[in-house]
């Protein structure tokens, strides 16, 4: 017979060596599971390249800062974080890594990444244009100077998803983002526009930019010479024109199947007209209010933040490689002309620029700006001023219909310039695309009548 000494000796090793079972299961299912989603991982664009810089050992440095606790990478995997054509002038990645921690558990975490297009696929003229070069001055200087500004002004607030690292590898920029998706951060479907509920948010937070670059200029004088170009440089005008002209024959000839007035049907831009309207963009008035514009803006470049109800709750701007300084008009054309939903677009045209005014007039006050204030009407005759003009040929001509398109394989800024069959037939598939047209036979015409497309004005 055992004594009692010896029972509770054997029943207190077999517990330990139970919990032992136990914790190591504990860690083998964390693992597993870490691999299983890996498995569920959604990659909506296949055909994307990834970099083969972009690797474990590329995120050692900034786990050693970020997750200071962890011992190993355990799972890597890379995948397109958006779908063709959701990005044209650069290839954005999202990264999966499963890491063990030092107290034997497991953990999850997701990056986004952004880096430079392949030369051949539209990377050379993204490089002329010095868009990463603008974009890397803004996250690692300007932004975070412009939050800065608030936080002390008593209103701390986001303007951005957190850059964790820049840097360079093989040529290439890159930036490393905080992945927002875990925090119910999403971008608003392209293909179909956005209702007041998404406008609101987005108007306020380009108020919130915009209010901030002027406080900043204020005290620390002009932006470099990046900030005095947008989609036209002075130095690559020809370029812009090229491109241009590659796309005309496609659009014009779509343009007589659209139901038009034939009126409308000959207001279309030379490529004399084209280049003056370029040119025209790069002038300042400096008797107008100017800000340090997004230079892209649309709700593809917009992060909306959804409540348990699913209500937008929060806005963050994303994508910075085309802002200038210039008029808040340049930014608001683009945004109501792209992403405003079908019957918002003229309904509430001159109302959302009222929004946007009311917002920036706060942002002001606010931040204590010295200067005379921006008037209502100011605002509103500066959508119609001839140096804003290319920003609403830019936005119907150009960025619409690959806004409107279905994503496919094709999407992509070597199609939409190639001069090949592949080229055309994209352009074709864009300009008469069944979404596309309900819209642009009204808007067009919308934008003719308002004087936006009176290009005699640029003879």
């Amino acid at each position: 017979m055992k004594n009692q000494r010896q029972c509770v000796s054997e029943y207190l090793l077999k517990q330990i060596v139970s919990l032992l079972f136990v914790f190591s299961n504990c860690s083998l299912f964390c693992t597993a599971e870490i691999m299983s989603r890996s498995e569920k991982i959604d990659n909506p664009n296949e055909s994307l390249f990834i970099p083969k810089w972009l690797n474990e050992s590329k995120f050692e440095c900034l786990l050693a800062k970020t997750e200071p606790d962890y011992t190993k990478i355990l799972q890597f995997t890379t995948v397109a974080a958006v779908p063709p054509g959701g990005n044209f002038t650069s290839i954005m990645i999202r990264v999966y890594l499963g890491l063990e921690m030092n107290n034997g558990t497991s953990k999850g975490k997701t990056y986004v990444v952004k880096t430079t297009l392949d030369i051949e696929k539209g990377g050379r003229a993204v490089n002329k244009m010095r868009y990463f070069q603008k974009e890397q001055q803004m996250y690692s200087t300007y932004l975070p100077e412009f939050e800065k500004i608030y936080c002390e002004a008593g209103r701390p607030l986001k303007l951005v998803p957190k850059c964790l690292e820049i840097g360079e590898m093989e040529g290439n920029l890159y930036f490393i983002f905080e992945d927002l998706s875990a925090q119910n951060y999403e971008c608003a479907d392209r293909n179909k526009g956005v209702n007041m509920e998404h406008m609101r948010p987005s108007l306020r937070k380009l108020a919130e930019l915009h209010a901030a670059s002027v406080i900043y200029k204020d005290r620390n004088g002009p932006y470099p010479i990046d900030f005095e170009h947008g989609f036209a440089k002075i130095d690559n005008i020809e370029h812009s024109v090229k491109s241009f002209e590659t796309k005309s024959p496609e659009y014009k000839a779509a343009m007589q199947t659209w139901g038009m007035d034939e009126c409308y049907l000959r207001n279309y831009p030379t490529p004399e007209q084209y280049r003056k309207i370029c040119l025209e963009s790069l002038e300042v008035d400096s008797k107008d209010f100017n800000v340090l514009t997004h230079g892209d803006f649309s709700a593809s470049n917009i992060l909306y933040k959804y409540d348990e109800k699913g209500n937008v709750s929060e806005a963050l701007l994303l994508d910075f490689q085309l802002g200038k300084w210039g008029s808040p008009a340049q930014d608001l054309l683009m945004m109501i002309i792209i992403s405003a939903e079908k019957d918002l677009r003229y309904k509430e045209f001159d109302n959302f620029v009222r929004i946007y005014w009311e917002y920036l007039i706060d942002c002001l006050t606010l931040l204590k700006y010295e200067k005379p204030f921006p008037q209502l009407r100011e605002m509103q005759s500066a959508i119609y001023k001839k140096n804003n003009t290319l920003y609403a040929v830019f936005a119907v001509m150009n960025h619409l219909p690959g806004h409107l398109l279905p994503s496919s394989q094709e999407s992509n800024l070597h199609n939409l310039q190639s001069k090949e069959e592949i080229g055309r037939k994209y352009r074709v598939r864009s300009y008469t695309n069944p979404t596309f047209v309900e819209i642009i036979r009204e808007l067009y015409p919308f934008c003719c009548n308002r004087g936006l497309f009176n290009f005699e004005d640029f003879e």
